[in-house]
């Protein structure tokens, strides 16, 4: 077992005996009353009394520790947990094994039968509510099985027999039954606990390679798939509302002839700094930056007007300005600058994706025509 995964296994058997012995604590509560009217006339009151009174305390100061610590399970170490929890059933063991001894003696032999089952059921249902630790199990076991045991053998021949068969069921029968029960029980968890994690791992790694694939490589913003996508559920919500949807084309002016003087490298981490700006210009929630394809971008702007478009445009258009990245192979600046194309339709069944591609494609084509650093709108097919 991984580390992490054993930790969890062992939280939550420890977890799963706390609540065990939370439970099991009104239950012997009741069994003690019962044990002490059952055999109220064979002890003096005094002793009788005394017995239960102890009893009840004990039950008492363990409810109160359980309760207390049941908040603080998680960040307790389980060896401390453990530890107490051994404590707890152990001097709760001790004090039921002195009313044995307090009781076994002055009962008659059909009321020490009755003792003798009522103690084995006392020890069988210790054992299953406290399988899920073998310190905690003997804890339990021990004072009191001996202390019947013991009694058992100081009758006569046939308690004797009785004495014998009933140490093979609590300590031979009952600990391999429950160490069964224990790797079973372990390995249950185990399963459980790792198939969580692989499922948690791989959430992630389904997160990832979905974000990944959404994402441009260079850019790292949308990739020209996620932007198909985005443009055809924003083409069915304008459709279904009735509402413009526009599309802005951008092409960064003469990128070639700025690769050839500055290389590669630098062209590059100017398509990285032309993203980042469209990254940074105040849009909506729904709206989407994309690289289209080598040096063209694209901004998908959902229930935009063409008058709304042509302002997230200019802000693009005097944002890159203002960054001014050089490039003295500009015809037309000495520093980087773009062209802009920019379609608006309303969607309905007279048009397709497409028309506004097209639209916005012409558009750019048309700013570029023009002397690019410009944008220019294309409305119902012509521009503007």
């Amino acid at each position: 077992m991984s580390q992490s995964v054993t930790r969890q296994v062992r939280q939550a058997i420890m977890a799963q005996l706390y609540t065990h012995a939370s439970f099991s604590l009104p239950c012997l509560a009741l069994l003690a009353l019962g044990w002490a009217l059952l055999f109220h006339d064979y002890l003096p009151a005094i002793e009788a009394l005394t017995w239960l009174g102890m009893v009840l305390l004990t039950l008492c100061g363990r409810g109160w520790h359980l309760r207390w610590r049941q908040s603080r399970l998680d960040t307790t170490p389980l060896a401390l947990l453990e530890r107490e929890l051994f404590i707890g059933v152990t001097i709760t063991s001790i004090v039921w094994a002195l009313g044995v001894l307090l009781y076994m003696g002055q009962l008659p032999d059909a009321y020490r039968a009755a003792m003798m089952m009522l103690t084995s059921l006392i020890l069988t249902g210790s054992a299953i509510m406290l399988f899920g630790s073998r310190r905690a199990f003997y804890g339990a076991m021990l004072p009191l099985g001996l202390a019947i045991l013991f009694e058992l053998a100081q009758g006569n021949e046939q308690e004797r027999i009785v004495a014998c068969m009933l140490s093979g069921y609590l300590f031979v029968f009952l600990p391999t039954l429950l160490r069964r029960l224990r790797r079973d029980q372990a390995t249950s968890l185990y399963h459980r606990f790792s198939n969580a994690n692989l499922v948690a791992e791989l959430k992630i790694v389904s997160e990832h390679l979905k974000l990944t694939s959404r994402r441009d490589g260079l850019t790292g913003i949308a990739n020209r798939a996620h932007l198909d996508h985005c443009l055809a559920k924003a083409w069915r919500r304008c459709h279904r509302a009735q509402a413009p949807l526009s599309l802005v084309l951008i092409d960064v002016d003469y990128f070639k002839q700025f690769n050839d003087h500055y290389g590669h490298q630098s062209g590059d981490e100017c398509l990285q700094q032309v993203a980042a700006l469209l990254g940074k210009v105040p849009r909506r929630e729904d709206d989407l930056a994309a690289r289209y394809g080598g040096e063209e971008f694209a901004l998908l702007l959902p229930c935009t007007s063409m008058q709304g478009a042509l302002q997230v445009a200019q802000q693009v258009r005097d944002a890159l300005k203002q960054i001014q990245i050089p490039h003295q192979k500009s015809l037309v600046s000495g520093q980087v600058s773009c062209s802009f194309g920019v379609a608006t339709l309303v969607p309905d069944n007279h048009f397709e994706i497409t028309d506004l591609v097209q639209k916005a494609d012409a558009a750019l084509y048309q700013a570029k025509h023009n002397g690019r650093d410009r944008i220019e709108v294309a409305l119902m097919g012509k521009v503007a």
